[in-house]
């Protein structure tokens, strides 16, 4: 018999997680609560408030469920306790920041070489990683649970993801990052 369909796919995205957290991000009120949680941290009923400006209209022990599992994943943790009329006010933020987002259908047309640039960069980056903190790199290879469907490279590679992905999201949360954001909106506001 011959081949009746081959269609090659290039990897355009990364996406790394595990399953509990994958579990945990997979319903929509969730998602909502880490994108409100990652803004500002919040009490129940502040996430509550949040949701019914989204036209999610559920129950505080609803949310509570909620933010129980997403706790439980280590996506969102406990920041502060505050005394309130005799009882405790806990309040919540987002390890995480979800950007809920789809590519348009010409992002790699219309950002092809720039995409290309950052690659080569990156490259470089993880070169630099690996030549500055490749024991530093290996011992956590190491620590990760053996899988008998993964080789080492898997692991090198989930960790060095893992590591920039860590230092994009870090980036993203500087002041000069934020600027820079500023800067081009108001370049194109001007133009």
């Amino acid at each position: 018999m011959g081949e009746i369909f081959r269609q090659d796919i290039k990897r355009r995205e990364l996406l790394v997680t595990d399953a509990k957290r994958s579990k945990a991000i997979s319903d929509p009120i969730r998602t909502a609560i880490i994108q409100i949680l990652s803004e500002k941290e919040g009490s129940i009923a502040d996430i509550n408030e949040e949701l019914k400006k989204q036209d999610i209209n559920i129950a505080p022990t609803t949310v509570r469920h909620h933010v129980d599992i997403l706790k439980k994943a280590g996506i969102i943790q406990l920041t502060r306790l505050v005394d309130s009329r005799g009882g405790v006010l806990k309040y919540y933020a987002s390890k995480v920041k979800v950007i809920q987002h789809k590519a348009p259908e010409n992002f790699d047309e219309v950002l092809g070489r720039a995409q290309a640039e950052a690659s080569k960069d990156m490259l470089g980056i993880i070169r630099k990683m690996l030549k500055g903190h490749k024991s530093e790199i290996m011992q956590v290879v190491k620590s990760l649970k053996a899988c008998p469907y993964c080789s080492d490279e898997h692991f090198k590679e989930y960790v060095l993801v893992e590591l920039l992905n860590r230092a994009i999201a870090e980036v993203i949360q500087k002041k000069e990052f934020i600027e820079m954001l500023e800067v081009t909106e108001n370049e194109d506001k001007t133009a």
